[in-house]
């Protein structure tokens, strides 16, 4: 979207250019040079409001050579397009080649584009809305399944998992709707004060953070701390 509408600004400037340089060309062919005259007469009308745009003669100097005998031009007929006097044919094919350029580039390579932006909208959602504990709650397909949990082999990750299966069980039998935006905290905050084993849910939420952001390792012993003080919730809660 963005590089549309830079290449829309590109054109567009292009477009302006053209006449400008034009003008700008044929304002230095017709230069005229002033005078001593010319320039008492430029001081003289300064600060009013006479326009300095028309030439004169220069009454010091002979007058011009007077062409009176000639004619305009008779209008053309040809119904074919011919480039006038007026235009600058190098600045225009110059013109020309550019803007063909700039529309090579736009269809060759617009579509990449798109689509390179298309995937860093969808690596932005994913990142949003990811499975740590931390970054977002994802509900899991089966809460509380415990024995799945414990087959895990790599037990940072099985701790999670943990996590995540415990506070979507607690806060479905709640009433609390899981949110994905949630951290394991906030899902924390909406639990009553009064739930069993809360101290045990606090703690295994504290750990989780702690493997998942710093990097901790997680024994086997500590591993099955956490599942046996968390067990009598999830089996209170899956029943």
């Amino acid at each position: 979207m963005h590089m549309s509408r830079r290449l829309q600004l590109i054109i567009l400037t292009s477009l302006l250019l053209v006449p400008r340089l034009t003008a700008a060309q044929e304002a230095n062919e017709n230069q005229v040079v002033i005078g001593g005259s010319g320039e008492a007469y430029l001081k003289a009308i300064r600060l009013s409001r006479v326009d300095a745009d028309v030439t004169y003669f220069d009454p010091e100097s002979p007058p011009p050579p007077m062409h009176t005998r000639q004619r305009p031009r008779p209008p053309s007929n040809s119904s074919e397009w011919s480039l006038n006097g007026d235009m600058n044919f190098p600045v225009l094919l110059g013109s020309a080649v550019i803007l063909m350029a700039i529309a090579f580039v736009f269809v060759r390579y617009g579509s990449g584009f798109a689509v390179i932006f298309g995937r860093r909208g969808a690596n932005a959602v994913s990142s949003r809305s990811g499975s740590a504990p931390g970054a977002g709650l994802e509900t899991p397909s089966r809460p509380g399944n415990l024995n799945a949990i414990l087959q895990i082999r790599d037990r940072r990750e099985a701790l999670i998992e943990l996590t995540q299966a415990t506070l979507s069980a607690v806060t479905r039998a709640n009433g609390v709707l899981l949110q994905r935006s949630w951290t394991a905290r906030d899902a924390l905050r909406h639990l009553p004060e009064d739930q069993n084993c809360l101290s045990a849910l606090h703690h295994l939420v504290l750990t989780s953070e702690r493997v998942h952001f710093g990097g901790r390792e997680v024994s086997e012993e500590d591993f099955q701390a956490h599942v046996a003080g968390i067990r009598p919730l999830l089996t209170e809660v899956t029943e």
